[in-house]
């Protein structure tokens, strides 16, 4: 089991401890840097300023975002993914094979 870590990290100036495995640090720092961008795209334009809607609205032009590469061309990530294992493991059993 992989040890968990704690990190501090800065949201609309706001300061959070969050757990999270070391393997996945670097992926949760480019999460943050993200939605940090997304919020202050959106404070820029000017047209929201409660906190709240601004996070909201944050989160789910990212959520759009990812939904958006899921499905693209009709294949969704997973399926992708499970394609790719499929193939590196038919390269492992040719591999062995010979």
């Amino acid at each position: 089991m992989e040890d968990i870590q704690q990190v501090q990290v800065d949201i609309m100036g706001r300061r959070f401890n969050i757990g999270t495995p070391s393997s996945e640090y670097d992926t949760l720092m480019q999460a943050v840097q993200m939605l940090n961008d997304k919020i202050d795209v959106i404070q820029q334009s000017g047209r929201i300023v409660e906190t709240d809607k601004i996070v909201i609205m944050a989160a789910l032009n990212l959520t759009h975002d990812l939904l958006k590469l899921t499905v693209q061309d009709g294949l969704a990530i997973g399926d992708f993914e499970r394609r790719i294992n499929a193939m590196v493991q038919s390269c492992h059993d040719a591999v062995a094979q010979r």
